[in-house]
């Protein structure tokens, strides 16, 4: 298992060279690049991917993936295909630049509130989920074949707030048995999960095993002070954190990911306010890594793991 982070490079970020420089000289394997700049989808299509491939090749860094959030649920069918077109585009990028993975998300056009009124029962009146699985299901098939005819895999990252249906287990299973194929999976991000309640987070890894096809990486904190103060419905009671710097237990997380068959990359995502920037991706870098097999030995898998709930070994 490699580790990378989550950057853009080219425009007005820093440059690919640059970024590979540095991602060398602190620990990383990797890096994942936002699809823009010098990774831009129409750029590298025109272009072609040399560029990215010889900078990333010269530093022995390589791409681990590309993030194209695109919001293919929109309600506005013109943006919609928008949307669609630029994953599609993505997906044709990854394939040429011999990169394995696309995250995007699932989108919504309704943020977090797909379920409809809090405390309300299925189906009711301004429940949307079962809408958007079957819109999911008409908007994602032709992308996921497109990913299967490239040797691409669509990883759905789990975040809720940017409006995103996958972010619970609940439709995580809906959204995969909508779209079976082994090229449409779940990134993983257990810092989401901590604040929604949903833990504890190696028990979610386990249940999903085999449908990770990314971790994109973060922590998070919980003040009860706060949350008593506010409720969940206010703004101030959790926040995002760099890996070692948050609740989570990494060493049982990364764990449960090697368990389940997981072995490709952990990816640093920095949303940390106190730990911004270069500073973060390094700490987020350092803690991981103490809980992975040294380089080159392989991970040797146990017979079986547990089961979520049952108590016996698999």
């Amino acid at each position: 298992m490699d580790i990378s982070f989550f950057t853009g490079a080219g425009g007005e970020a820093w440059s690919l060279d640059e970024c590979a420089h540095w991602a060398k000289d602190h620990d990383f394997d990797a890096v994942r690049l936002s699809a823009s700049g010098v990774a831009d989808p129409d750029r590298v299509l025109r272009e072609g991917p040399g560029e990215i491939k010889e900078t990333l090749q010269k530093h022995g860094i390589y791409l681990a993936a590309l993030a194209a959030h695109n919001n293919l649920l929109d309600d506005d069918d013109e943006r919609a295909a928008v949307a669609a077109d630029c994953l599609s585009k993505a997906i044709e990028a990854a394939a040429a630049l011999a990169t394995p993975v696309v995250i995007t998300h699932a989108g919504s056009p309704v943020g977090f509130r797909f379920y409809g009124q809090y405390s309300s029962t299925p189906g009711n009146p301004s429940d949307r989920s079962t809408e958007l699985v079957q819109r999911f299901k008409e908007r994602f098939t032709p992308l996921v074949r497109l990913a299967e005819e490239r040797g691409v895999k669509i990883g759905l990252d789990g975040a809720v707030r940017m409006g995103n249906i996958a972010c619970n287990p609940e439709m995580w299973e809906r959204v995969l048995d909508a779209v079976p194929s082994e090229h449409l999976g779940l990134s993983c991000d257990p810092s989401h999960w901590l604040w929604m309640m949903i833990l504890p987070a190696e028990d979610a890894i386990r249940m999903f095993a085999g449908k990770w096809v990314y971790a994109d990486v973060k922590d998070a904190e919980v003040s009860r002070e706060m949350l008593f103060r506010q409720g969940i419905i206010g703004n101030w009671w959790w926040q995002y954190r760099v890996p070692g710097r948050g609740q989570l237990n990494w060493g049982t997380i990364i764990g449960a990911l090697l368990d389940s068959g997981y072995d490709y990359v952990l990816c640093v995502e920095n949303e940390d306010r106190a730990m911004p920037g270069l500073a973060g991706f390094s700490l987020g870098c350092r803690h991981l890594r103490q809980f992975l097999p040294e380089k080159g030995e392989p991970y040797q898998r146990p017979d079986g793991f547990w089961k979520v709930g049952s108590g016996k070994n698999l």
